[in-house]
């Protein structure tokens, strides 16, 4: 989003960045209600980035299901 962490002024633009895309996806009943910027700041600060990609793709398996309103798929 080409912020600059600490600046204010990036920081306030990235978020009201995210704010409208979780409005949208809510709009198009695709986000749940309650997902709140706050959510995805805190997802991505606890992403498990410095595992192997079979874990990052299981958190994200995990994780999917509690900010979208699609179903998880069976077997995961």
């Amino acid at each position: 989003m080409g912020a600059e962490p600490g600046d204010r002024a990036d920081e306030d633009r990235a978020g009201a960045a995210v704010a409208a895309l979780i409005r949208a996806g809510q709009a198009d009943g695709d986000i749940h209600p309650d997902v709140t910027v706050n959510d995805i700041y805190l997802l991505f600060s606890t992403a498990p980035t410095d595992r192997p990609a079979a874990d990052r793709a299981r958190w994200l398996t995990l994780v999917v299901p509690g900010l979208t309103t699609s179903a998880r798929p069976e077997g995961d």
